[in-house]
Protein backbone atom coordinates (compact mmCIF):
# COMPACT_ATOMS: atom_id res chain seq x y z
CA UNK A 1 0.00 0.00 0.00
CA UNK A 2 1.44 3.32 -0.96
CA UNK A 3 1.89 5.59 2.01
CA UNK A 4 2.29 9.45 2.19
CA UNK A 5 6.16 10.48 3.94
CA UNK A 6 6.11 11.66 7.13
CA UNK A 7 6.44 15.49 7.47
CA UNK A 8 8.80 15.70 10.05
CA UNK A 9 11.22 12.47 8.32
CA UNK A 10 10.90 14.22 4.81
CA UNK A 11 13.92 15.66 4.25
CA UNK A 12 13.16 17.64 0.53
CA UNK A 13 12.21 21.12 0.90
CA UNK A 14 8.38 21.86 0.51
CA UNK A 15 9.47 23.93 -2.99
CA UNK A 16 11.21 20.43 -4.58
CA UNK A 17 7.91 19.66 -5.70
CA UNK A 18 7.81 22.47 -8.76
CA UNK A 19 11.14 21.72 -9.95
CA UNK A 20 10.36 17.94 -10.37
CA UNK A 21 7.44 18.82 -12.19
CA UNK A 22 9.51 20.81 -14.38
CA UNK A 23 11.93 18.37 -15.57
CA UNK A 24 8.69 16.12 -16.11
CA UNK A 25 7.52 19.38 -18.61
CA UNK A 26 10.92 20.31 -20.59
CA UNK A 27 11.02 16.76 -21.15
CA UNK A 28 7.67 16.48 -23.07
CA UNK A 29 8.34 20.40 -24.81
CA UNK A 30 6.43 22.31 -22.69
CA UNK A 31 7.19 25.89 -22.89
CA UNK A 32 9.01 27.36 -19.84
CA UNK A 33 6.57 29.89 -19.85
CA UNK A 34 3.58 28.33 -18.43
CA UNK A 35 5.17 26.34 -16.30
CA UNK A 36 3.92 27.76 -13.56
CA UNK A 37 0.44 27.36 -14.34
CA UNK A 38 0.76 23.63 -14.61
CA UNK A 39 2.79 23.49 -11.43
CA UNK A 40 -0.22 25.83 -9.45
CA UNK A 41 -3.02 24.03 -10.80
CA UNK A 42 -1.90 20.50 -8.99
CA UNK A 43 -0.22 22.75 -5.90
CA UNK A 44 -4.40 24.18 -5.87
CA UNK A 45 -5.90 20.44 -6.11
CA UNK A 46 -3.24 19.03 -3.21
CA UNK A 47 -3.93 21.80 -0.85
CA UNK A 48 -7.57 21.11 -1.20
CA UNK A 49 -7.36 17.69 -1.24
CA UNK A 50 -4.63 17.28 2.06
CA UNK A 51 -7.07 20.22 3.83
CA UNK A 52 -9.85 17.64 3.37
CA UNK A 53 -12.07 19.65 1.16
CA UNK A 54 -12.06 17.01 -1.70
CA UNK A 55 -13.07 13.48 -1.61
CA UNK A 56 -10.45 12.24 -3.75
CA UNK A 57 -6.62 12.05 -3.35
CA UNK A 58 -3.56 12.00 -6.04
CA UNK A 59 -2.36 8.66 -4.49
CA UNK A 60 -3.20 6.21 -8.03
CA UNK A 61 -2.24 3.40 -6.77
CA UNK A 62 -5.27 2.91 -4.56
CA UNK A 63 -8.23 4.03 -6.42
CA UNK A 64 -7.28 7.96 -5.74
CA UNK A 65 -8.45 7.59 -2.09
CA UNK A 66 -11.96 6.96 -3.34
CA UNK A 67 -14.24 3.65 -2.20
CA UNK A 68 -14.52 1.23 -4.26
CA UNK A 69 -18.39 2.33 -5.53
CA UNK A 70 -17.10 6.05 -5.95
CA UNK A 71 -13.64 4.55 -8.05
CA UNK A 72 -16.15 2.33 -10.25
CA UNK A 73 -17.76 5.43 -11.84
CA UNK A 74 -14.43 7.18 -12.69
CA UNK A 75 -11.97 3.81 -13.57
CA UNK A 76 -11.30 3.74 -17.51
CA UNK A 77 -8.69 1.87 -19.21
CA UNK A 78 -5.67 3.57 -17.97
CA UNK A 79 -4.58 6.94 -14.86
CA UNK A 80 -4.74 9.26 -17.02
CA UNK A 81 -7.98 8.77 -18.70
CA UNK A 82 -9.56 7.82 -15.06
CA UNK A 83 -8.27 11.02 -13.50
CA UNK A 84 -9.62 12.97 -16.25
CA UNK A 85 -12.87 11.35 -15.59
CA UNK A 86 -12.23 12.62 -11.90
CA UNK A 87 -11.67 16.14 -12.52
CA UNK A 88 -14.60 16.02 -15.28
CA UNK A 89 -17.07 15.55 -11.97
CA UNK A 90 -14.58 17.63 -9.41
CA UNK A 91 -17.93 20.11 -8.68
CA UNK A 92 -19.56 17.13 -7.44
CA UNK A 93 -16.45 15.57 -5.17
CA UNK A 94 -16.24 18.19 -2.39
CA UNK A 95 -16.46 17.84 1.06
CA UNK A 96 -16.34 20.21 4.32
CA UNK A 97 -16.27 23.28 2.48
CA UNK A 98 -17.84 26.39 4.01
CA UNK A 99 -17.45 29.24 1.77
CA UNK A 100 -16.86 28.12 -1.91
CA UNK A 101 -20.38 28.72 -3.25
CA UNK A 102 -21.31 31.91 -4.24
CA UNK A 103 -23.30 34.28 -6.78
CA UNK A 104 -22.72 33.19 -10.15
CA UNK A 105 -22.19 36.75 -11.07
CA UNK A 106 -19.26 36.44 -8.95
CA UNK A 107 -17.98 33.90 -10.77
CA UNK A 108 -16.17 33.35 -14.34
CA UNK A 109 -19.75 32.66 -15.72
CA UNK A 110 -20.77 35.55 -15.41
CA UNK A 111 -23.74 35.01 -15.48
CA UNK A 112 -25.97 38.48 -14.96
CA UNK A 113 -29.12 37.29 -15.84
CA UNK A 114 -30.12 35.63 -12.71
CA UNK A 115 -28.03 36.64 -9.88
CA UNK A 116 -29.50 34.80 -7.64
CA UNK A 117 -27.63 31.78 -9.05
CA UNK A 118 -24.94 29.91 -6.86
CA UNK A 119 -22.16 28.44 -8.00
CA UNK A 120 -20.13 26.12 -6.65
CA UNK A 121 -16.48 27.53 -7.12
CA UNK A 122 -14.88 24.03 -7.65
CA UNK A 123 -16.18 23.79 -11.46
CA UNK A 124 -13.21 26.40 -11.54
CA UNK A 125 -10.45 24.13 -10.62
CA UNK A 126 -10.78 23.02 -14.27
CA UNK A 127 -12.16 26.61 -16.73
CA UNK A 128 -10.88 27.88 -19.89
CA UNK A 129 -10.12 31.20 -17.65
CA UNK A 130 -8.62 29.69 -15.12
CA UNK A 131 -6.68 26.22 -14.80
CA UNK A 132 -7.55 24.59 -17.84
CA UNK A 133 -6.59 21.18 -15.87
CA UNK A 134 -8.19 18.69 -18.51
CA UNK A 135 -6.07 19.97 -21.37
CA UNK A 136 -2.64 19.64 -18.40
CA UNK A 137 -3.13 16.59 -18.04
CA UNK A 138 -3.60 15.25 -21.70
CA UNK A 139 -0.24 17.06 -22.95
CA UNK A 140 0.94 14.29 -20.51
CA UNK A 141 0.19 12.26 -22.93
CA UNK A 142 1.40 8.82 -21.42
CA UNK A 143 -0.40 7.61 -18.16
CA UNK A 144 3.19 7.17 -17.04
CA UNK A 145 4.12 10.58 -17.15
CA UNK A 146 0.78 11.83 -15.22
CA UNK A 147 2.02 8.69 -12.53
CA UNK A 148 5.16 10.36 -11.89
CA UNK A 149 3.57 14.09 -11.81
CA UNK A 150 1.37 12.55 -8.85
CA UNK A 151 4.19 10.75 -7.14
CA UNK A 152 5.61 14.32 -7.31
CA UNK A 153 3.17 15.79 -5.40
CA UNK A 154 2.25 13.02 -3.13
CA UNK A 155 6.00 12.43 -2.29
CA UNK A 156 6.67 16.24 -2.06
CA UNK A 157 4.27 18.42 -1.36
CA UNK A 158 2.96 18.24 2.01
CA UNK A 159 0.06 21.00 3.24
CA UNK A 160 -1.42 18.58 5.97
CA UNK A 161 -0.61 20.76 8.98
CA UNK A 162 1.30 23.60 6.93
CA UNK A 163 0.81 26.67 8.10
CA UNK A 164 -1.53 29.03 6.30
CA UNK A 165 0.14 32.26 6.83
CA UNK A 166 3.05 30.87 3.98
CA UNK A 167 0.48 29.84 1.71
CA UNK A 168 0.89 33.26 -0.23
CA UNK A 169 4.91 32.86 0.30
CA UNK A 170 4.75 29.59 -1.41
CA UNK A 171 2.48 31.28 -4.62
CA UNK A 172 4.89 33.64 -4.50
CA UNK A 173 7.93 31.31 -4.52
CA UNK A 174 6.26 29.36 -7.53
CA UNK A 175 5.88 32.54 -9.57
CA UNK A 176 8.86 34.31 -9.52
CA UNK A 177 11.02 30.78 -9.49
CA UNK A 178 9.30 30.03 -12.69
CA UNK A 179 9.16 33.59 -14.39
CA UNK A 180 12.90 33.92 -13.71
CA UNK A 181 13.47 30.21 -15.54
CA UNK A 182 11.63 31.70 -18.78
CA UNK A 183 13.30 35.21 -18.33
CA UNK A 184 10.40 37.07 -17.97
CA UNK A 185 8.74 38.85 -15.04
CA UNK A 186 5.74 38.72 -12.93
CA UNK A 187 4.31 42.27 -12.97
CA UNK A 188 3.72 41.40 -9.65
CA UNK A 189 4.57 43.73 -6.57
CA UNK A 190 3.42 41.17 -3.81
CA UNK A 191 2.42 43.62 -0.72
CA UNK A 192 4.82 42.13 2.38
CA UNK A 193 2.48 41.69 5.56
CA UNK A 194 4.87 44.87 7.60
CA UNK A 195 2.62 47.08 5.15
CA UNK A 196 -0.70 45.49 5.62
CA UNK A 197 -0.07 45.88 9.26
CA UNK A 198 0.78 49.52 8.77
CA UNK A 199 -2.54 49.34 6.99
CA UNK A 200 -4.54 48.01 9.45
CA UNK A 201 -3.42 49.45 12.76
CA UNK A 202 -4.41 52.89 11.06
CA UNK A 203 -8.37 51.81 11.14
CA UNK A 204 -7.89 49.56 15.15
CA UNK A 205 -9.31 52.49 16.95
CA UNK A 206 -12.05 52.52 14.91
CA UNK A 207 -12.73 48.73 14.44
CA UNK A 208 -13.18 48.43 18.19
CA UNK A 209 -16.71 50.04 17.63
CA UNK A 210 -17.96 47.34 15.10
CA UNK A 211 -19.61 44.40 16.05
CA UNK A 212 -18.51 42.81 12.32
CA UNK A 213 -15.73 44.14 10.80
CA UNK A 214 -16.41 43.55 6.65
CA UNK A 215 -12.69 44.56 4.81
CA UNK A 216 -13.08 44.75 1.54
CA UNK A 217 -9.83 45.07 -1.48
CA UNK A 218 -10.83 46.07 -5.33
CA UNK A 219 -7.59 44.56 -6.72
CA UNK A 220 -7.30 41.20 -4.64
CA UNK A 221 -4.91 39.34 -6.18
CA UNK A 222 -4.66 35.68 -4.43
CA UNK A 223 -6.19 37.02 -1.38
CA UNK A 224 -3.10 37.81 0.69
CA UNK A 225 -4.15 41.75 1.69
CA UNK A 226 -7.32 40.58 3.03
CA UNK A 227 -6.48 37.20 4.44
CA UNK A 228 -3.82 39.01 6.33
CA UNK A 229 -6.18 41.87 7.37
CA UNK A 230 -8.82 39.50 8.79
CA UNK A 231 -5.75 37.83 10.39
CA UNK A 232 -4.77 41.24 11.70
CA UNK A 233 -7.73 42.47 13.22
CA UNK A 234 -8.44 38.66 14.79
CA UNK A 235 -5.09 39.10 16.70
CA UNK A 236 -5.81 42.46 17.78
CA UNK A 237 -9.25 42.90 18.47
CA UNK A 238 -10.64 39.46 19.03
CA UNK A 239 -7.80 38.06 21.52
CA UNK A 240 -6.89 38.71 25.03
CA UNK A 241 -3.34 39.96 26.25
CA UNK A 242 -2.53 36.10 26.70
CA UNK A 243 -3.46 35.23 22.95
CA UNK A 244 -6.97 33.94 24.81
CA UNK A 245 -9.86 33.86 22.33
CA UNK A 246 -12.59 36.50 23.93
CA UNK A 247 -16.10 35.01 24.09
CA UNK A 248 -17.70 37.42 22.44
CA UNK A 249 -15.39 37.74 19.43
CA UNK A 250 -16.28 39.67 16.18
CA UNK A 251 -17.42 38.65 13.10
CA UNK A 252 -14.87 39.22 10.25
CA UNK A 253 -15.73 38.71 7.06
CA UNK A 254 -13.65 39.59 3.81
CA UNK A 255 -14.98 41.13 0.25
CA UNK A 256 -12.32 41.39 -2.89
CA UNK A 257 -12.38 41.00 -7.27
CA UNK A 258 -10.00 39.94 -9.22
CA UNK A 259 -9.78 40.08 -12.87
CA UNK A 260 -7.26 37.08 -13.37
CA UNK A 261 -9.11 33.72 -13.18
CA UNK A 262 -5.86 32.14 -11.55
CA UNK A 263 -5.63 34.48 -8.91
CA UNK A 264 -9.02 34.51 -7.91
CA UNK A 265 -9.37 30.65 -7.59
CA UNK A 266 -6.44 30.60 -5.44
CA UNK A 267 -7.90 32.97 -3.62
CA UNK A 268 -10.83 31.03 -2.81
CA UNK A 269 -8.67 28.22 -1.78
CA UNK A 270 -6.84 30.13 0.95
CA UNK A 271 -9.60 31.70 2.28
CA UNK A 272 -11.37 28.45 2.44
CA UNK A 273 -8.06 26.67 4.22
CA UNK A 274 -7.22 29.20 6.44
CA UNK A 275 -7.97 29.69 10.07
CA UNK A 276 -8.66 32.19 12.24
CA UNK A 277 -9.56 30.42 15.38
CA UNK A 278 -6.74 27.61 14.80
CA UNK A 279 -10.16 24.98 14.97
CA UNK A 280 -12.57 25.62 12.29
CA UNK A 281 -11.08 26.63 8.61
CA UNK A 282 -12.09 29.08 6.51
CA UNK A 283 -12.49 32.71 6.71
CA UNK A 284 -16.36 34.13 5.66
CA UNK A 285 -15.57 35.91 2.11
CA UNK A 286 -17.31 36.68 -1.01
CA UNK A 287 -14.22 37.21 -4.07
CA UNK A 288 -15.67 38.76 -7.75
CA UNK A 289 -14.35 37.50 -10.36
CA UNK A 290 -14.00 40.14 -12.90
CA UNK A 291 -12.80 43.73 -14.03
CA UNK A 292 -13.06 46.21 -11.12
CA UNK A 293 -13.11 49.35 -13.18
CA UNK A 294 -15.72 48.51 -15.50
CA UNK A 295 -17.98 45.55 -13.71
CA UNK A 296 -17.78 46.35 -10.23
CA UNK A 297 -19.27 43.65 -8.31
CA UNK A 298 -19.64 45.88 -4.52
CA UNK A 299 -20.31 49.16 -6.20
CA UNK A 300 -23.30 48.77 -3.69
CA UNK A 301 -21.79 47.90 -0.68
CA UNK A 302 -22.54 44.37 0.65
CA UNK A 303 -25.48 42.95 -1.19
CA UNK A 304 -26.50 46.88 -1.64
CA UNK A 305 -27.64 46.65 2.40
CA UNK A 306 -24.62 46.18 4.41
CA UNK A 307 -21.22 48.45 4.28
CA UNK A 308 -17.47 48.09 4.56
CA UNK A 309 -15.44 48.61 6.97
CA UNK A 310 -12.07 48.90 6.00
CA UNK A 311 -10.86 49.05 2.33
CA UNK A 312 -7.08 47.74 1.55
CA UNK A 313 -5.85 48.07 -1.86
CA UNK A 314 -3.11 47.99 -4.16
CA UNK A 315 -3.59 48.83 -7.25
CA UNK A 316 -1.14 47.46 -10.27
CA UNK A 317 1.36 50.40 -10.78
CA UNK A 318 1.08 52.08 -14.04
CA UNK A 319 -2.16 49.62 -15.14
CA UNK A 320 -3.12 50.76 -19.15
CA UNK A 321 -7.15 50.99 -19.61
CA UNK A 322 -7.08 53.13 -22.95
CA UNK A 323 -9.00 49.19 -23.66
CA UNK A 324 -11.51 50.09 -21.12
CA UNK A 325 -11.90 54.09 -21.83
CA UNK A 326 -15.14 53.95 -23.37
CA UNK A 327 -16.85 51.73 -20.66
CA UNK A 328 -15.77 54.00 -18.20
CA UNK A 329 -16.60 57.29 -19.22
CA UNK A 330 -20.11 55.57 -20.31
CA UNK A 331 -19.97 54.55 -16.23
CA UNK A 332 -18.61 58.20 -15.33
CA UNK A 333 -21.77 60.15 -17.74
CA UNK A 334 -24.69 58.02 -15.94
CA UNK A 335 -26.45 59.86 -12.40
CA UNK A 336 -25.29 57.23 -10.55
CA UNK A 337 -21.34 56.41 -11.05
CA UNK A 338 -19.43 54.16 -9.69
CA UNK A 339 -16.74 56.42 -9.67
CA UNK A 340 -16.44 59.96 -7.66
CA UNK A 341 -16.66 61.58 -10.57
CA UNK A 342 -14.43 64.52 -11.48
CA UNK A 343 -15.12 67.68 -13.91
CA UNK A 344 -13.61 70.93 -15.31
CA UNK A 345 -14.76 74.29 -14.81
CA UNK A 346 -16.20 73.79 -17.97
CA UNK A 347 -18.35 70.59 -16.94
CA UNK A 348 -15.44 68.28 -19.20
CA UNK A 349 -14.95 64.86 -17.80
CA UNK A 350 -11.03 64.89 -16.04
CA UNK A 351 -9.35 61.56 -16.59
CA UNK A 352 -6.02 60.20 -15.81
CA UNK A 353 -3.42 59.22 -18.59
CA UNK A 354 -4.51 55.99 -20.49
CA UNK A 355 -0.75 54.64 -19.23
CA UNK A 356 -1.81 55.18 -15.95
CA UNK A 357 -5.25 53.61 -13.88
CA UNK A 358 -4.80 53.89 -10.57
CA UNK A 359 -6.39 57.12 -9.70
CA UNK A 360 -9.56 55.26 -11.18
CA UNK A 361 -9.72 53.01 -8.12
CA UNK A 362 -8.86 55.41 -5.75
CA UNK A 363 -11.95 57.54 -7.40
CA UNK A 364 -13.90 54.04 -6.90
CA UNK A 365 -12.76 53.63 -3.65
CA UNK A 366 -13.94 57.03 -2.44
CA UNK A 367 -17.23 56.32 -4.20
CA UNK A 368 -17.90 53.61 -2.14
CA UNK A 369 -17.07 55.44 1.17
CA UNK A 370 -19.19 58.14 0.47
CA UNK A 371 -21.85 55.36 -0.03
CA UNK A 372 -21.03 54.42 3.09
CA UNK A 373 -21.30 57.69 4.46
CA UNK A 374 -24.80 59.39 2.80
CA UNK A 375 -26.85 56.04 2.38
CA UNK A 376 -25.35 54.68 5.82
CA UNK A 377 -24.38 57.17 8.26
CA UNK A 378 -20.97 55.10 8.77
CA UNK A 379 -17.66 56.05 8.81
CA UNK A 380 -15.07 54.01 6.53
CA UNK A 381 -11.56 54.25 6.30
CA UNK A 382 -8.89 52.76 3.62
CA UNK A 383 -5.57 52.64 2.85
CA UNK A 384 -4.28 52.72 -0.96
CA UNK A 385 -0.56 52.03 -1.96
CA UNK A 386 0.37 54.15 -5.00
CA UNK A 387 3.49 54.41 -7.06
CA UNK A 388 5.35 57.45 -6.39
CA UNK A 389 3.66 59.56 -9.43
CA UNK A 390 0.36 59.44 -8.06
CA UNK A 391 1.10 62.57 -5.32
CA UNK A 392 3.10 64.57 -7.62
CA UNK A 393 3.50 63.89 -11.29
CA UNK A 394 1.75 66.44 -13.82
CA UNK A 395 1.74 70.24 -14.54
CA UNK A 396 -0.69 72.22 -12.51
CA UNK A 397 -2.70 72.33 -15.82
CA UNK A 398 -2.57 68.56 -16.08
CA UNK A 399 -5.91 66.21 -15.44
CA UNK A 400 -3.15 64.49 -12.44
CA UNK A 401 -2.61 67.30 -10.88
CA UNK A 402 -6.69 68.49 -11.28
CA UNK A 403 -7.67 64.79 -10.03
CA UNK A 404 -5.30 65.98 -6.84
CA UNK A 405 -7.16 68.57 -6.13
CA UNK A 406 -10.10 67.65 -6.41
CA UNK A 407 -9.59 64.34 -3.93
CA UNK A 408 -7.76 66.87 -1.62
CA UNK A 409 -10.88 69.52 -1.72
CA UNK A 410 -13.13 66.74 0.17
CA UNK A 411 -11.08 66.51 2.89
CA UNK A 412 -11.20 62.56 2.50
CA UNK A 413 -7.18 62.36 2.64
CA UNK A 414 -6.13 62.65 6.32
CA UNK A 415 -2.81 61.46 5.83
CA UNK A 416 0.21 60.17 3.27
CA UNK A 417 3.62 58.31 4.08
CA UNK A 418 6.30 58.09 1.64
CA UNK A 419 7.65 54.51 2.11
CA UNK A 420 11.36 53.75 2.12
CA UNK A 421 12.63 51.97 -1.15
CA UNK A 422 13.00 48.11 -1.33
CA UNK A 423 9.54 47.21 0.17
CA UNK A 424 8.53 45.05 -2.36
CA UNK A 425 9.86 41.44 -4.11
CA UNK A 426 10.46 42.47 -7.60
CA UNK A 427 10.70 46.55 -7.63
CA UNK A 428 12.42 49.23 -5.76
CA UNK A 429 10.33 51.68 -6.76
CA UNK A 430 9.00 54.33 -4.53
CA UNK A 431 5.64 54.28 -2.83
CA UNK A 432 3.24 56.14 -1.07
CA UNK A 433 0.29 55.26 1.54
CA UNK A 434 -2.94 56.96 1.21
CA UNK A 435 -4.75 56.59 4.82
CA UNK A 436 -8.32 58.07 3.40
CA UNK A 437 -11.27 58.82 5.79
CA UNK A 438 -14.87 60.06 5.68
CA UNK A 439 -14.44 61.51 9.29
CA UNK A 440 -13.18 64.64 6.93
CA UNK A 441 -10.59 66.80 7.74
CA UNK A 442 -9.08 70.24 6.79
CA UNK A 443 -5.81 68.83 6.87
CA UNK A 444 -3.64 66.39 5.94
CA UNK A 445 -0.60 64.91 7.41
CA UNK A 446 2.02 63.84 5.66
CA UNK A 447 5.08 61.51 7.01
CA UNK A 448 8.67 60.64 5.39
CA UNK A 449 9.83 57.01 6.38
CA UNK A 450 13.36 57.19 4.61
CA UNK A 451 14.83 59.86 7.77
CA UNK A 452 17.97 59.91 9.98
CA UNK A 453 15.73 61.73 12.63
CA UNK A 454 14.22 58.46 13.98
CA UNK A 455 13.81 54.48 13.27
CA UNK A 456 11.15 54.50 11.31
CA UNK A 457 11.40 51.04 9.27
CA UNK A 458 13.89 48.25 9.88
CA UNK A 459 15.69 45.87 7.69
CA UNK A 460 13.65 43.09 6.78
CA UNK A 461 14.15 40.20 8.43
CA UNK A 462 13.99 37.75 5.60
CA UNK A 463 15.36 39.53 2.44
CA UNK A 464 14.29 38.24 -0.50
CA UNK A 465 15.00 39.71 -4.41
CA UNK A 466 14.48 43.57 -4.01
CA UNK A 467 12.44 43.56 -0.66
CA UNK A 468 15.08 44.68 1.98
CA UNK A 469 13.15 46.71 4.73
CA UNK A 470 9.94 46.57 6.18
CA UNK A 471 8.32 47.20 9.43
CA UNK A 472 8.59 46.20 13.12
CA UNK A 473 5.58 46.13 15.49
CA UNK A 474 7.43 49.36 17.20
CA UNK A 475 8.31 51.11 13.91
CA UNK A 476 4.93 50.46 13.45
CA UNK A 477 3.27 52.41 16.55
CA UNK A 478 6.07 55.14 15.88
CA UNK A 479 4.63 55.94 12.64
CA UNK A 480 1.40 56.05 13.76
CA UNK A 481 2.33 58.50 16.58
CA UNK A 482 4.03 60.81 13.87
CA UNK A 483 0.65 60.38 11.49
CA UNK A 484 -2.12 61.35 14.74
CA UNK A 485 -0.05 63.63 16.76
CA UNK A 486 -0.93 67.01 16.65
CA UNK A 487 2.63 68.49 16.91
CA UNK A 488 4.53 68.49 13.87
CA UNK A 489 8.20 67.22 13.64
CA UNK A 490 9.78 69.24 11.04
CA UNK A 491 12.04 66.67 9.94
CA UNK A 492 9.77 63.76 9.96
CA UNK A 493 6.25 64.89 9.89
CA UNK A 494 4.44 68.03 8.95
CA UNK A 495 0.69 69.15 8.61
CA UNK A 496 -0.57 70.88 5.43
CA UNK A 497 -3.69 72.27 4.17
CA UNK A 498 -5.54 70.58 1.82
CA UNK A 499 -6.19 73.16 -0.62
CA UNK A 500 -3.54 71.96 -3.24
CA UNK A 501 -2.80 70.13 -6.23
CA UNK A 502 -0.13 67.48 -5.66
CA UNK A 503 2.38 67.19 -2.51
CA UNK A 504 6.61 66.47 -2.90
CA UNK A 505 7.24 65.30 0.61
CA UNK A 506 10.57 64.64 0.13
CA UNK A 507 10.73 68.89 -0.59
CA UNK A 508 8.41 69.62 1.95
CA UNK A 509 9.93 67.42 5.03
CA UNK A 510 14.16 67.42 4.58
CA UNK A 511 17.09 66.08 6.60
CA UNK A 512 18.39 68.11 9.44
CA UNK A 513 20.53 70.95 8.78
CA UNK A 514 23.39 70.84 10.65
CA UNK A 515 25.69 73.38 9.21
CA UNK A 516 24.65 76.54 11.86
CA UNK A 517 26.94 74.33 14.79
CA UNK A 518 30.34 74.70 12.10
CA UNK A 519 32.71 77.05 13.19
CA UNK A 520 33.43 79.01 9.68
CA UNK A 521 36.80 79.93 10.86
CA UNK A 522 38.34 77.08 11.58
CA UNK A 523 36.84 75.68 8.38
CA UNK A 524 38.42 78.04 6.67
CA UNK A 525 42.23 77.28 8.22
CA UNK A 526 41.48 73.27 7.37
CA UNK A 527 40.81 73.99 3.85
CA UNK A 528 43.94 76.56 3.71
CA UNK A 529 45.75 73.40 5.36
CA UNK A 530 44.40 70.86 3.20
CA UNK A 531 45.56 73.12 -0.20
CA UNK A 532 48.88 73.59 1.26
CA UNK A 533 49.43 69.66 1.58
CA UNK A 534 48.32 69.03 -1.77
CA UNK A 535 51.20 71.79 -3.14
CA UNK A 536 53.57 70.33 -1.18
CA UNK A 537 52.92 66.69 -2.35
CA UNK A 538 52.36 68.03 -5.91
CA UNK A 539 55.85 69.57 -6.13
CA UNK A 540 57.36 66.83 -4.73
CA UNK A 541 56.39 64.73 -7.51
CA UNK A 542 58.18 67.04 -9.81
CA UNK A 543 61.40 67.31 -8.03
CA UNK A 544 61.74 63.48 -8.10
Amino acid sequence: MSKIPDMKKETNKLGDFYWAYADILRGIGINETVYDQRILSFMALKLLVDNKKLQFNFDWRNNFGLSAKQYKKYEAENTLKTFLNIIADIENLGQNLLYFTQPSHMTPAQNTVSESTDDNCLKYLNHKKTFTLSEYIEELEEPHYLEMVLDIYVGKAHFVGYPSEKYKDLYEVTIARMKKLSGTLTGQHFTQKAIIHLACASALDAMRKNKKIAVYDPTSGIGSMVIESAIYFDTKLNRTSTGRRKKTAKEIEVYGQEYNGQSWILSKIFLEITSLDGKTQGIKNQIAYGNTLTNPAFAQGINGEESFDFIIANPPFGVDWKHDYDKIVEDMNKDNSNFEVIRDEKGKLVLPKKSDGQFLFMQHIINLMLKEKTNRNKNAKACIISSSTLISTGADSSSESKIRSHIFDMEIVEAVIEQPKAMFTNTDISSHLWFLNTDFSEQIKIVKLDTEEDELYSSHPEPKDKMKNSYSDENIETILDYMYRADDFEYISKTLDNNRNKIDISSEIGFRDDSENVDIAQLEIEIKDLVSELYDSVQEMFRV
